[in-house]
């Protein structure tokens, strides 16, 4: 029997104006095209809910809010940190008939990742069906997707052609990306858990950098320094260095009291 999980999540569209953002979401959603273009005013926000595949016996019940926002300067300015605020995808888009439109999401795409942070973009060329008016060649695309390590789909919003590939591939990517980042999450929580056990069994004598490497063989230096820094930090221990490399680490009071919260919570 497959597992059923639900996620909400923010999609979110880049871009010039008029290169085809708001009838690519009027066609995934409702499956129309509208010939006359309306500019959007602001930004317009959609929904709609999919059913993402994940792994081999679990379905993701996913409510997408879709962001759609003005290709004016002035205002994506404006608005662009509230714009862009927790996002978890990105759709960028160009018009195969417009040069400009490609070379605009050079400064799309970075300014809409410096709010996101590491979130999957796909790169969306659209408006397929003008072939007779494409000014942009597939090899200008590809190295515009190729810098932003972002897949590359060809769309044409008036005939439906691959819209929906754009929006459900980017959707299971999504869907792969925030189980992969709760996985690394659980690992390190098994890890920091771990590392306050050792730590609270050594007491005031604590455990100096070898005998970590010891006990924890198999671990690399950078993830076992990261989560040293990270007790640190958040004053659950003390590290004591010896020159520049050596040192012991003691847990504190504090981490004392978060081991025994840990294990009262295992034992209900």
């Amino acid at each position: 029997m497959r597992t059923l999980r639900r996620m909400k999540t923010k999609l979110v569209l880049v871009g010039e104006s008029g290169v085809g953002k708001t009838s690519l979401i009027r066609r995934f959603i409702l499956n129309e095209y509208e010939d006359a273009y309306v500019p959007t005013v602001g930004t317009k926000v959609s929904r709609i809910e999919l059913n993402v595949p994940h792994g081999a016996d679990m379905d993701v019940q996913m409510d997408m809010a879709i962001f759609d926002i003005t290709g004016q300067k002035g205002f994506r300015d404006l608005v662009r940190e509230t714009y862009y605020y927790g996002a978890q995808g990105l759709l960028a888009v160009c018009d195969f008939t417009r040069k400009d439109s490609l070379s605009a999401l050079n400064d799309w795409i970075p300014t809409a990742l410096e709010i996101t942070g590491d979130v999957p973009a796909y790169l969306v060329a659209n408006k397929r069906d003008l072939e007779s008016q494409r000014v942009i060649g597939d090899e200008e695309i590809r190295g515009v997707a190729e810098s932003f390590a972002a897949p590359l789909i060809l769309t044409s919003a008036r005939t439906g052609e691959s819209v929906e590939d754009a929006f459900n591939l980017l959707a299971i990517e999504m869907v792969d990306r925030a189980y992969r980042q709760e996985d690394a999450r659980a690992a390190d929580r098994g890890m920091r858990h771990r590392l306050l056990l050792l730590l609270e069994k050594r007491g005031s004598v604590g455990l100096k950098r070898h005998q970590l490497y010891e006990i924890l063989r198999g671990v690399k230096h950078e993830d076992l320094q990261r989560e040293l820094e990270g007790l640190e930090g958040q004053g659950l221990a003390t590290i004591l260095w010896y020159g520049a490399s050596d040192f012991t680490v003691t847990i504190s009071p504090r981490g004392k009291i978060a081991v025994k919260q840990a294990t009262a919570w295992d034992e209900e």
